[in-house]
């Protein structure tokens, strides 16, 4: 089913009477980052994803995106779907947003938080992230965007995967630039959440062994601070884990959801 709700375009797969678990994409991504792992997981959950505001199909608007708004456009899919005890599966920036839905709403079954954390920028990573949307505007998204994927994924991952970077690549590319310097303000102006920790739902943390973006030893921290977490430690994977090792994600996620 595809549906789309106040200018979000929703993607959702599986039976709705079963579990419904929210996907969240991370920045700069789109929805199609859960394929997957939605694949392996339809047949037993209802699984929802969607494009972020601003980029995939969804629409850019103005751009001046803050994470309250991102949060707004969540719980807008929750309302108009319907949903009840919705289980939160955010990635990075993905994961800012299921964090801080979660202190805003709180009515969330369980949460699975994947390569993320909880702090908010600090000094210097507000300035590179204001850098980076002036390169943006002087030199395109390609050399940004080139820079982000060295980061972003393992040198393994991209020499033997070289098609499918590409693919992604110019799929990226095809996106406004407007929305991906409003996602890069929203990081910015970000809350820091590390306070709700010990009042989230049940938590599984996926974090990756080599991810250089956000520390595998920083989300263990994190499970370390919830009074109810589940922690796994991917091998041989950067930071977009799920693309990375789709099979070992789904795995892990089916793992803690029977529980």
């Amino acid at each position: 089913m595809h549906t789309l709700t106040n200018g979000i375009q929703v993607f959702c797969k599986g039976d709705t009477n079963k579990q419904p678990l929210i996907f969240i994409h991370g920045f700069p991504f789109d929805h199609t980052l859960w394929d997957e792992v939605i694949e392996q997981l339809k047949d037993d959950f209802y699984c929802i994803s969607y494009d972020i505001r601003g980029f995939g199909e969804s629409e850019v608007g103005h751009g001046q995106y803050t994470m309250e708004s991102y949060v707004d456009d969540l719980e807008a899919i929750i309302s108009e779907l319907d949903l009840r005890q919705v289980i939160l599966c955010g990635f990075s920036m993905g994961g800012y947003i299921a964090l801080r839905a979660n202190e805003r709403l709180q009515n969330f079954k369980a949460l699975i938080l994947a390569n993320t954390t909880t702090t908010s920028d600090d000094d210097e990573a507000k300035l590179k992230r204001a850098k980076a949307m002036h390169d943006i505007d002087k030199e395109g998204v390609e050399p940004f965007l080139d820079n982000f994927f060295t980061a972003a994924f393992t040198q393994n991952y991209r020499q033997e995967q070289q098609e499918k970077i590409a693919l992604l690549k110019e799929k990226i590319l095809g996106f406004d630039p407007v929305g991906i310097k409003g996602a890069l303000l929203a990081m910015i102006s970000r809350t820091d959440t590390t306070q709700s920790l010990e009042n989230t739902p049940p938590a599984l943390l996926i974090t990756a062994s080599d991810d250089a973006i956000i520390e595998a030893k920083t989300m263990k921290d994190l499970a370390s601070k919830m009074e109810d977490s589940h922690f796994v430690e991917l091998q041989e994977s950067g930071h977009v884990s799920m693309l990375q090792k789709p099979q070992e994600f789904a795995k892990a996620m089916r793992s803690f959801l029977i529980i």
